[in-house]
């Protein structure tokens, strides 16, 4: 999204329909049947409506404010609602309720309430007053406001220590690095693919199901559908509607699914700004600094940003960086005045305009459209676009001002960073080292779902060694969760397709037997822990030349520990 002026459009909204001749708002829309629908959100934001009568007719009001954000979810129980937001780990809430209540201070400090309202016919609103409203079109006219600070303020951020950096082997950094590396591969993997021809209305298909009570976005959508051209991606991936809402969400909540799916567009989006890069024809002199203004957790700020000097930071998002810094200046204020306690950061982004990346291209907003004079002109930055950190400093006590530098594509230290991703295995394998990924974010609610989600994919069900790199997968993950039951059931699934491929006295099935060895440990059997460990040692001796010296002798200490146990319990 861009902008942020009060009296102004502040995001993608005020940019014209793309083709002249697409469909008017009357034209009727392709629907989709009820047995298709989806209550999955595919949204940043969502409202909650606590209603006091649940009978009453509020369809019209909500069509209205479905033309903001897509998914209400109205109570009229009031633990129930408290109980469905504190369960809340994605979405920002919107919160309409008809009066203040007391419930409402059991969720007050909840960081996925953005706002809350008062909307009842009998309020008395004032002029001065943001949250109190007895007429929905004035509701609406605040949200609108409300709901497009906030997608402004929902860039995701990862970073990478700096090459000083001591602490190398912490909880934190393992997590902040593993995330960071996360968002690398992402793009690589969307950059690398080939999408078949049908992607646009697969992808078309899906967004009428999940948009299916959203008359408004279905008309887009079929707008969509008629005329979008890969020439114009960059035009449609910042319109203010479902593409970019949808997209924007896929890197807060890491639905790969989802991201996939719009791959084609992105991949189109890349191709068209390294295209404006190669022709020269994206920037000058003037351009060489935009500004991008974001609101943080201060635990957030001080781990990414201020004890990471000389660090790397990456952008998940496509985001615009203004040259107007004052636009970005009044953004920040705008969002500290509705969350105090936030820290303020206002990036200032320099890009040297001889140096192009294909890694990170960037477009100029007046180039994307063909009009110079276009409003709030910017840069717009590519997914997981990385910098460095060059310098951090306060403006006032809650606004920091970080000087970032775009990074080029032969980067020592970004090179360093990438380095697994550029091995072999991950190449070959490129999803099943996602999941390794996720576990090392300690994701692993997301790690279980993406590997039971490869264990359906037919390319992985017809390819033994990938089948069993996914239950590996999931038998490491449930390990890490403490689920040893099912860790050991997925090891011996594993197990069972190796041999279908593999010599029953081949070294490679010792990390198998190990595997298992440990969860029967785990679970308390101590006799087949220990004839698994000792099946694993056995086949690593076999072949002299591969075996592990280190790895025999770990295999061989944990056979002496659980004897030792056995001893004691008989």
């Amino acid at each position: 999204m861009m902008g942020c002026s009060h009296s102004k459009s502040i995001g993608p909204a005020a940019i014209l329909p793309i083709e002249p001749e697409s469909r008017s708002k009357s034209a009727k829309y392709r629907s989709i049947s009820p047995l298709e629908k989806s209550d999955r959100i595919v949204e940043d934001c969502m409202i909650i409506w606590v209603v006091n009568d649940s009978s009453k007719d509020i369809e019209s009001e909500k069509a209205k404010l479905r033309q903001i954000i897509s998914t209400i979810i109205t109570f009229t129980d009031r633990d129930q609602c408290v109980a469905y937001i504190t369960n809340i780990r994605i979405e920002k809430v919107f919160l309409i309720v008809p009066s203040m209540e007391s419930f409402l201070d059991s969720i007050r400090t909840s960081t996925q309430l953005e706002k809350t309202y008062i909307f009842n016919e009998n309020n008395i609103e004032t002029m001065t007053s943001s949250n109190t409203f007895s007429h929905i079109d004035n509701l609406c006219k605040q949200l609108t406001i409300d709901v497009e600070l906030c997608g402004l303020d929902l860039l995701v951020l990862t970073s990478s220590t700096s090459l000083t950096s001591n602490d190398t082997t912490s909880s934190i950094v393992k997590k902040q690095e593993a995330a960071f590396l996360y968002t690398q591969l992402i793009r690589e993997i969307v950059y690398r693919l080939k999408f078949e021809n049908n992607a646009k209305s697969e992808f078309v298909h899906f967004c009428r199901i999940h948009y299916a009570n959203n008359p408004e976005q279905l008309q887009m959508i079929d707008d969509f559908e008629a005329n979008y051209r890969p020439q114009k991606a960059l035009r449609w991936l910042t319109r203010q509607c479902f593409l970019w809402r949808v997209l924007q969400r896929t890197q807060r909540s890491m639905e790969v699914d989802i991201l996939y799916k719009l791959g084609f567009l992105v991949k189109h989006a890349h191709t068209q700004m390294t295209i404006f890069q190669e022709n020269n024809a994206i920037m000058n002199e003037t351009h060489s600094i935009v500004y991008r203004g974001k609101t943080m957790f201060n635990e957030k700020f001080n781990t990414l940003i201020k004890y990471n000097c000389h660090g790397l930071l990456s952008f998940g998002n496509f985001f615009i960086g203004h040259m107007n810094k004052q636009i970005e200046i009044d953004f920040i204020q705008r969002r500290l005045t509705a969350f105090p306690h936030a820290t303020g950061v206002l990036f200032q982004i320099h890009i040297n305009p001889t140096t192009h990346s294909t890694r990170s291209p960037f477009a100029s907003l007046d180039r994307i459209y063909g009009d110079e004079n276009i409003e709030n002109n910017g840069i717009l930055f590519g997914l997981n676009t990385v910098f460095r950190i060059d310098s951090i400093d306060t403006l006032e006590n809650t606004l920091w001002h970080v000087k970032l530098t775009l990074m080029s594509d032969d980067d020592p230290q970004l090179l360093r960073i990438v380095a697994p991703l550029r091995s072999s295995e991950v190449h070959a394998n490129p999803l099943s080292y996602m999941g390794k990924l996720f576990m090392d974010m300690e994701e692993y609610a997301h790690a279980e779902q993406f590997f039971l989600a490869m264990l359906q994919d037919a390319s992985v069900q017809s390819q033994p060694r990938r089948l069993v790199r996914v239950h590996n997968g999931l038998a490491a993950n449930y390990m890490l969760k403490g689920d040893y039951m099912k860790a050991l059931e997925q090891s011996q699934q594993a197990l069972n397709v190796s041999l279908s491929y593999l010599p029953s006295r081949h070294t490679d099935l010792a990390v198998l037997y190990d595997a298992i060895g440990k969860s029967y440990f785990h679970l308390g059997d101590y006799i087949k822990a220990v004839e698994n460990y000792e099946q694993a040692v056995d086949l690593t001796i076999i072949n002299p030349q591969s075996s592990n010296d280190q790895y025999i002798s770990d295999l061989n200490i944990r056979i002496n520990s659980v004897k030792k146990l056995l001893n004691k319990n008989y």
